[in-house]
């Protein structure tokens, strides 16, 4: 066998047999590097190298079948940290490796051919990589090879898991230095210092939520499977075009109605710092125990309320009825007790269960007619899709890095939202905009009756409904809900000359949205110039002190972990069921009704 053979190395390996042949006086910058090329020169042109000597002054090796001269002298240049090839027998009289596996093809072998793509995704799978090797080289790698491969791979890249903890510190110091006025603090718990949690929360989102953000807000949590396992729990808001704004992020060991307790009690804190008068929360979430104890004493005037999904699942799966569903859906929408009411009657006249479903499920907590929060039209956490998310994208990644991660993500949102925001010529975002437009174009099938300056009768074929224009109230409840004109109220407005989009609540305007996005969230330095050491963290009795933060005893068990699958539908918006004014019937509405009345 030939050195000369045209054999093309993967682009990792940073070799090109075809085009770079060993030859006398070849260099070489240290001896590592000579024996990682002549490694990867073997398992490319598929023989087995076996070493002879190798110290710091010389490496010989030779092929590893008896009677085959292939053999290369390499030793050190005098002065000079480089070795050079001194001499070079580069004919090989055997038949090499004739299966497909390979001495040379290490741990570190792998390790190396495959940073390129783990660096581009981490999800990059051990069996991928053993397929990808087969296919690319001919050599067949076990899995358990592949799996460290990655694992080594991933720490050139990253950092290790451990070395991840010990350095939250100082990336929680290099946060509030580059991020004035953010939020970062990490605690410890024991005598060994294990990690406990993590708060982190940027200025440029506390100041869009508190300056133009609707008062609501979304909690969840998501379970991370990475080597130690943990928590990641985080607030969001909802800007003005409905698209969610991250507030506050906690990554936690695990989750305790203690963790649940901190949290809220940093968000708290966060929140009052930053103004001196907080308007009343909505909450939204799965009302876990914990959570919901946390809300009620850090919290308690906001109103916390069902995610309409987590309920409306908790129905279908309980009673598997459709008919039954269809109502229950007509019952969240209703805006009136006696629209839901009715409905509720007409649930308990298909199954009695749903009268001990409603204990555990009180309709103030979710039903529109009843729940006294605003949600602006918000019924379902979109923060639970995007937590979901993240875990599975970093959970591959040390703690530092995922927060980076998670960071990237929230200034490419900041930035693309600024811009797009910028573009926009309108007096309400796109999303309102068409919302008021539906109203407008509904409202002139009713006739407007002036009581005075401010209050008007709207009179329909099926109900008159009373407009304040002062107080933005309707009796239909919907301006009150929802914050923008329903079709009464723009019949009323249009009515005395007004301009409909100018009575939406300020939080939909163009105006808000750009404050929204108005604020940067800087870079963080590169991790060589941090001070490991800069600042203290919370031991177990809340003192500041100099410590080395270990990694939480939750370490991940053996075997492969479990992942919870969520149905793409469930991230979606729940469809209203519309029923017709007139005939009462579902699947239309009333201005498409052709039933004869």
């Amino acid at each position: 066998m030939d050195n000369n053979n045209s054999l093309v190395l993967d682009d990792d390996a940073n070799v090109t047999i075809a085009e770079h042949p060993l030859v006398i006086g070849q260099e070489f910058p240290d001896v590592e590097t000579c024996r990682r090329t002549l490694k990867d020169i073997a398992i490319a042109m598929h023989f087995d190298l076996r070493i002879v000597k190798s110290d710091r002054s010389r490496f010989i090796a030779k092929c590893s079948k008896e009677g085959c001269p292939w053999r290369v002298h390499v030793a050190k240049c005098p002065g000079v940290p480089t070795f050079t090839i001194r001499t070079l027998q580069a004919d090989h009289t055997c038949e090499g490796v004739c299966n497909l596996h390979h001495q040379q093809a290490s741990v570190g072998w792998v390790a190396r051919s495959v940073e390129s793509r783990i660096r581009d995704n981490p999800q990059y799978k051990p069996r991928e990589i053993l397929q990808d090797i087969r296919d690319q080289h001919g050599v067949a790698v076990s899995y358990m090879q592949a799996w460290r491969g990655k694992e080594r791979s991933m720490a050139a890249l990253h950092g290790t898991f451990e070395e991840g903890y010990r350095v939250l510190p100082a990336y929680c110091e290099q946060i509030r230095k580059t991020n004035p006025g953010s939020i970062a603090s990490v605690g410890a718990t024991g005598q060994e210092n294990c990690f406990q949690r993590l708060f982190i929360s940027y200025r440029a989102s506390i100041y869009g939520f508190i300056n133009a953000c609707r008062p609501l807000l979304e909690l969840d949590r998501a379970h991370l499977k990475g080597k130690y396992l943990g928590t990641i729990f985080c607030a969001a808001a909802i800007d003005a075009d409905d698209a969610l704004f991250p507030l506050a992020i906690a990554v936690v060991d695990t989750e305790s109605d203690e963790n649940w307790m901190w949290f809220m009690s940093e968000l708290r804190k966060l929140l009052g710092v930053n103004t001196d008068n907080m308007p009343r929360l909505t909450i939204l979430s799965e009302r876990q125990r914990g959570m919901v104890e946390a809300v009620e004493t850090h919290f308690p005037s906001a109103s916390h309320g069902f995610c309409l999904r987590y309920v409306s699942e908790n129905f279908r799966d309980t009673f598997k009825n459709t008919k039954l569903v269809n109502i229950f859906w007509n019952a969240v929408y209703a805006l009136t007790a006696a629209e839901f009411e009715s409905k509720i009657t007409e649930m308990i006249e298909i199954s009695q269960d749903v009268i001990s479903w409603f204990q555990h499920f009180p309709p103030y907590l979710w039903a529109v007619a009843y729940f006294d929060g605003v949600r602006y039209g918000h019924f379902t956490l979109g923060v639970t899709e995007l937590l979901y998310n993240w875990a599975l994208e970093c959970h591959e990644l040390p703690i530092v890095q995922m927060m980076e991660h998670i960071r990237q993500q929230l200034t490419s949102w900041f930035n693309d939202r600024r811009d797009v925001g910028m573009g926009w010529t309108s007096i309400l975002v796109p999303s309102a905009e068409k919302r008021i437009s539906e109203a407008i174009a509904d409202a002139h099938c009713y006739q407007v009756l002036r009581a005075n300056e401010v209050e008007f009768e709207i009179v329909s074929t099926e109900r008159t409904n009373i407009v304040d224009i002062r107080s933005r109230e309707c009796s239909c409840r919907r301006w009150q809900l929802y914050g923008l004109p329903c079709a009464h109220a723009a019949a009323a407005l249009i009515s005395c000359g007004h301009n409909a989009h100018m009575f939406a609540e300020p939080c939909f305007t163009v105006q808000s949205y750009r404050m929204t996005y108005s604020q940067v969230i800087n870079p963080i330095p590169d991790k060589s110039q941090w001070r490991e050491h800069g600042e203290g963290a919370e031991g177990g009795g809340g003192a500041r002190i100099d410590i080395i933060i270990r990694p939480p005893k939750t370490r991940r068990p053996p075997g492969r972990p479990k992942k919870k699958v969520l149905r793409v539908e469930n991230f979606k918006r729940p469809k209203r069921v519309v029923q017709c004014g007139r005939c009462h019937m579902l699947g239309h509405s009333q201005k498409k009704c052709t039933m004869p009345i």
